[in-house]
């Protein structure tokens, strides 16, 4: 072999060596993008934490490999608490961003303003959150990860039923959408159930005394009390409610599960029952691991809202549109036949599939009681 040649194989050699040892995503193309609209100012105690789940499942798609070596990217905008900057946000993540998949909006208003702009553009977008019977069959490319608002307060109605056997509740609700929608819908089950509605009042978002509504709700001795809205409204209404002598059992919705609700209500949690959609101790690896790499994450960031339910529904929705872009391809068609065949998908949240209007099933709406301090599932 001449001197020349020998050469040239050594510096190849070298060149292959050297190769082999950058990172995976340095030799693959471009990431695959992906958008997530939340609540990342106003509602950011909901929002934050859907962000963190959706970060924690990139953090592990990205250093197993990505999707078939390409690297997963996330693009955040902030939803608003407006349909309107909603839909603004998810078509430029469409049209700007070319992202092939959306997690979010959050609230039922969001999803729906924006979900004809997703379905038009064949974008996949799966909801983590909004409860909207009116999301079921939004559009072939629309799934929705949590359970239906009409379905939790069946759950919650029924269970109320037949294991209390109240006559009467009084209702303090949340004057805007989710907290109006909430004393509506529950309204109209409590009657269904022969439980009569005796006293209704409402308070505003950011309210702090909340007495002069309870002291009406007192007078009517209802034999229990339903506070949909916020837990910042909703936990220190219960704890005036106690200081008032009211000692009915408490129910709330999906704005109280949070670890936070019970340290703010204090012993006015206590009985407070509520449905969830995910359940701490489900005794998985997967939950396990996400659990502690959750708290691991909140616990080093100063004054983070924790909400770990919406870190785990986005968690659980991230890591199933990248399994179906691994199996099909990082398109919107290869992630929908994924989603649309999928049976029992090993979620933080349960087992996963979903329906034919793409709601998803995982069994029975879980519901959820504090007992001594802590949340736990009665049903």
């Amino acid at each position: 072999m001449s001197a020349r040649k020998f050469w040239i194989m050594a510096v190849m050699v070298v060149a292959v060596g050297a190769l082999a040892s950058v990172p995976l995503f340095a030799q693959s193309a471009d990431p695959i993008k992906v958008g997530s609209v939340l609540r990342l100012s106003a509602g950011a105690e909901d929002g934050i934490p859907a962000r963190r789940g959706v970060e924690l499942a990139v953090e592990e798609i990205n250093k197993a490999g990505g999707i078939n070596g390409r690297p997963l990217q996330v693009i955040f905008e902030d939803e608003k608490d407006s349909p309107t900057n909603a839909v603004n946000a998810v078509q430029k993540l469409i049209n700007v961003d070319k992202v092939v998949a959306l997690i979010g909006p959050i609230t039922s208003g969001a999803t729906l303003a924006a979900a004809p702009s997703a379905n038009e553009a064949k974008i996949i977008m799966i909801t983590p959150t909004a409860t909207s019977p009116k999301v079921s069959g939004a559009g072939a490319y629309i799934y929705r990860g949590c359970s239906r608002i009409d379905k939790q307060a069946e759950a919650l109605t029924d269970y109320i039923a037949k294991n209390y056997k109240p006559k009467t509740v009084g209702v303090l609700y949340s004057n805007e959408p989710y907290g109006k929608g909430c004393n509506d819908l529950f309204g109209q089950y409590f009657e269904k159930l022969g439980i009569k509605v005796v006293a209704t009042e409402s308070f505003m978002r950011g309210a702090k005394d909340f007495k002069a509504q309870l002291t009406k709700l007192k007078a009517a001795n209802p034999d229990i009390l339903f506070i949909p809205g916020y837990y910042q409204e909703t936990a220190p209404a219960a704890s005036q409610a106690r200081q008032l002598g009211m000692n009915q059992r408490i129910i709330g919705v999906y704005g109280d599960i949070a670890p936070i609700y019970i340290e703010l209500a204090g012993k006015a949690a206590e009985g407070h029952l509520v449905a969830s959609e995910y359940h701490e101790e489900y005794d998985t690896p997967k939950n396990k691991a996400f659990k502690e790499a959750y708290y691991k994450l909140v616990q080093s960031i100063a004054n983070e809202p924790v909400n770990i339910m919406f870190a785990a529904l986005t968690y659980d929705a991230t890591h199933m549109i990248a399994e179906g872009m691994k199996k099909y391809g990082p398109t919107p068609d290869g992630i929908k036949k994924y989603l649309d065949e999928v049976k029992d998908f090993d979620g933080v949240t349960g087992k996963l599939s979903f329906n034919e209007e793409h709601d998803v099933m995982k069994g029975d709406v879980a519901l959820f009681e504090v007992v001594d301090g802590k949340y736990v599932r009665v049903k």
